[in-house]
């Protein structure tokens, strides 16, 4: 058995769907008796949404990497693995972001994404999720999986503040994707939770991987991935393959 590991947005799930071509390469890939599983910074219940507008059976991954490999889930939805900030570590990045900006930032929980402002009421950059909370009553959150600032305006800033947050904070690591920064525990990401997956349900005849922003480098360069024609510069140059679209990367390798 082969497991493909795919990104979700821009990757698979671009300009809002994802396309027949691919949906019918992955229902194929599955019915060769191979995984599919989905790895992406979204939180669970963002994108189970996605997957929802699609109609049901569209798409129905094996195993789900949520929150930037934070969290595992199994087809379903039983908890595989999660590994959470540490509470100081998640308020000294709440309080970086604050201070950098009044854009505002993210929360992810096991069950919800909230929004954090310095004020109730403040405009914000971040999308509507499940609440809002002040930085104030954000201190009294627990078991907080990721942090997110988008900065839609910049994605230069995202890239810079990631690299700040990676050498300010030991306990942390910091992904840009475009023009969002996912915050996670030191040792969270992508290729590690492959790794994991290989632990527990491998092993595979082969694993293949696929992405294009900053937050799928590791994994493509550990794996030999591929990446999208349109990733960023960086991924493009640590591919193995560059293709045009995941049902391309799946039928070469079916």
């Amino acid at each position: 058995m082969k497991c493909a590991v795919s990104d979700f947005d821009r990757t698979l799930y671009v300009d809002g769907t994802i396309s027949r071509e691919d949906q019918e390469a992955v229902e194929r890939w599955q019915q060769a008796g191979h995984w599919f599983v989905l790895a992406t910074g979204r939180n669970e219940s963002s994108l189970r949404e996605r997957l929802e507008e699609l109609g049901d059976g569209a798409i129905c991954p094996d195993i789900l990497i949520l929150n930037n490999g934070a969290l595992i889930l199994d087809k379903a939805g039983k908890e595989l693995y999660q590994k959470t900030l540490d509470h100081h570590t998640a308020m000294a990045v709440l309080e970086y972001f604050d201070q950098a900006d009044e854009a505002g930032s993210g929360v992810s929980l096991r069950d919800k994404k909230l929004n954090v402002v310095r004020e109730a009421g403040m405009k914000t950059t971040q999308k509507v999720c499940d609440g809002e909370i002040t930085l104030r009553e954000a201190k009294y959150l627990e078991d907080i999986l990721q942090i997110h600032h988008r900065r839609p305006d910049n994605p230069a800033i995202i890239d810079r503040m990631c690299e700040e947050i990676n050498e300010k904070f030991p306990d942390a690591a910091a992904y840009s994707n475009v023009w969002n920064g996912d915050v996670v525990a030191k040792g969270v990401g992508k290729a590690e939770a492959i790794h994991l997956l290989e632990k527990m349900k491998g092993p595979f005849e082969e694993i293949l991987v696929i992405g294009d922003s900053a937050n799928d480098l590791e994994m493509i360069r550990q794996y030999a991935g591929a990446a999208v024609s349109v990733a960023v510069r960086e991924v493009l140059e640590v591919s193995a393959e560059i293709v045009n679209n995941v049902a391309e990367y799946l039928e070469a390798h079916l």
